[in-house]
């Protein structure tokens, strides 16, 4: 009878934590424009809080005083500002003029590209099946083109027979008659003109307040991180503080693994590209060379956003297989230094997660939060992996898997 209550209690335990979670996962879910911004707040808080605590811990000239820590921010946020603006500086004359290489090679080999379609067109129109679906297309867009004509010019007719017989009988002038025909244009224009502009003010103005809300909730937590951790732990409860102690400890090297070693792997792998991509001569060398240096932050799937766009504008600078040879071996020499060297020196210890593992993170990251979520997909895994092998070491040591 006994454990019959027992077991009575646990399955009512965890019914109660299934509807908990569901009901905690509605709320995310209503919520979750909100609850991102504040986790991307509390995330590019938690990378930058390290450089604002080695700021901090320096004494300010001609003092003995530390630096405060909104001076501290306020470098820090100078310096993110600074090397901003000298990306931009750099980078966007660099992608203008490469875009302007690019269309300048392909209005020249457009000719080309042409007798080469027209080529392939043609030996497929030499087919039964070709030769069918031309005629098909063909009579399709004609009766449709008919159509619309014929419509149109009815449409217009009755509504021109009409208003003639209203301006005939209210004697309405020429001029006017004249005039009332371009009304429509003018207005047309008009409303369209002060639609775009009620749109790209007001759409202009709900993305800077969100940036500057955004802005603000991260200084605030930059600001007050550490106190926000330890107001934290003073929640946890006193009997289970260290083992959850614990947990958060591993979540954080793991987190610091992947966040702040990963940036700089990045970093090397665009300084890599970078230099391969302007050596071979692509054009928008320095912007391929950050996508898909910083692409890698996305498992199996990110090289490709930098790796397919430089093999297209390497067909079309050059139209040889050689150069697009060139952009796979930059590309292979940048992917196996940083399996063999780059990460393994300044990320050190894996995640420890599965490829399959990682997959499945990145599937489901990316549905739910979208490219965001690709972003976040493995560092949100390793917080899964994390609270899963812990609650298997719980569940081996209940008295539910021993038997007893």
């Amino acid at each position: 009878m006994e454990k019959q209550k027992i077991f009575e209690n646990v399955w009512i335990r965890t019914l109660s934590i299934f509807c908990a979670l569901a009901l905690f996962f509605a709320f995310c879910y209503f919520l979750k424009g909100i609850l991102i911004s504040l986790f991307l707040a509390f995330t590019i808080a938690y990378i930058f809080d390290p450089v604002v605590d080695f700021i901090s811990d320096r004494k300010l000239l001609f003092s003995k005083k530390c630096v405060p820590r909104g001076l501290a921010i306020a470098i820090l946020l100078t310096m993110v500002f600074l090397i901003a603006g000298g990306l931009l500086t750099y980078t966007v004359p660099k992608t203008v003029n490469g875009i302007q290489r690019v269309g300048t090679k392909l209005k020249s080999q457009y000719p080309k590209y042409q007798e080469q379609v027209v080529g392939v067109v043609d030996k497929f129109k030499g087919t039964e099946l070709g030769a069918f679906l031309k005629s098909q297309l063909e009579n399709k867009a004609g009766r449709e083109g008919n159509t619309d004509n014929l419509q149109q010019e009815n449409k217009e007719g009755k509504t021109s027979v009409a208003v003639s017989a209203a301006d005939e009988r209210f004697k309405v002038p020429q001029p006017i008659r004249n005039l009332r025909k371009h009304v429509p244009q003018v207005m047309n224009v008009v409303l369209g003109a002060v639609k775009d502009i009620f749109y790209s003010t007001f759409g202009f103005l709900g993305v800077i307040v969100n940036i500057i809300i955004f802005g603000v909730v991260t200084v605030y937590f930059l600001k007050d991180f550490d106190v926000i951790i330890s107001k934290g732990k003073e929640l946890l409860p006193s009997a289970k503080k260290d083992n959850i102690s614990g947990i958060f400890s591993r979540i954080d090297e793991n987190l610091k693994a992947f966040f702040r070693g990963q940036i700089t792997v990045c970093a090397i792998l665009s300084i890599i590209y970078g230099i391969g991509l302007t050596a071979i001569g692509i054009p928008m060398s320095f912007l391929l060379a950050l996508v898909g240096g910083f692409g890698n932050m996305i498992p199996y799937v990110g090289i490709g956003l930098g790796l397919v766009p430089a093999l297209i504008l390497a067909f079309i600078q050059f139209q040889d297989v050689s150069h697009m040879l060139l952009v796979g071996l930059v590309f292979g020499i940048g992917q196996f230094l940083e399996g063999t060297l780059i990460t393994p020196k300044v990320v050190g210890t894996k995640l420890g997660l599965n490829p399959v593992a990682i997959i499945l993170a990145i599937l489901i990251c990316g549905q739910l939060l979208g490219f965001l979520g690709l972003l976040l997909a493995v560092p949100i895994a390793s917080v899964a992996k994390v609270l899963i092998d812990e609650g298997i070491i719980k569940y081996k040591e209940s008295k539910l898997f021993k038997g007893s």
